[in-house]
């Protein structure tokens, strides 16, 4: 089963819609998931968190999330699969557009995301 993490700044409401597009797919948000208890955690903690529960991370973090990833390349480890969005191809209010790129996504990879960097289009 394919299992995805909403970063704390992707709309929660992805979560239900990409729910209603792909049932089979188990897809939390930051702010639920664990009870809460990542949402201040730095993307290094994040990250090594989503590989242990085997959960990609959907983030629009194009700032330092890359940087996180090549570090644990380097340091031999591996992580749980991260897909990337810009605001400037979704924005905020885009739930629908969002959910159905991360699904499209999906059926591409054919769930398979491990050591993948997506970004959405």
């Amino acid at each position: 089963m394919t299992r995805l993490l909403l970063d704390s700044h992707v709309p929660a409401d992805v979560a239900g819609a990409l729910r209603t597009l792909c049932p089979e797919v188990d897809v939390q948000h930051l702010s639920a998931w664990q009870d809460g208890a990542y949402i201040n955690a730095t993307d290094d903690v994040l990250l090594e968190a989503c590989w242990e529960d085997g959960r990609a991370l959907v983030s629009k973090d194009r700032a330092t999330l890359p940087g996180w990833l090549a570090l644990r390349v380097a340091d031999g480890r591996e992580h749980a699969g991260v897909l990337l969005y810009d605001l400037e191809r979704f924005k905020a209010p885009q739930i629908g557009a969002l959910a159905r790129a991360i699904a499209s996504a999906l059926e591409q990879t054919k769930g398979k995301l491990a050591n993948r960097w997506i970004t959405l289009r």
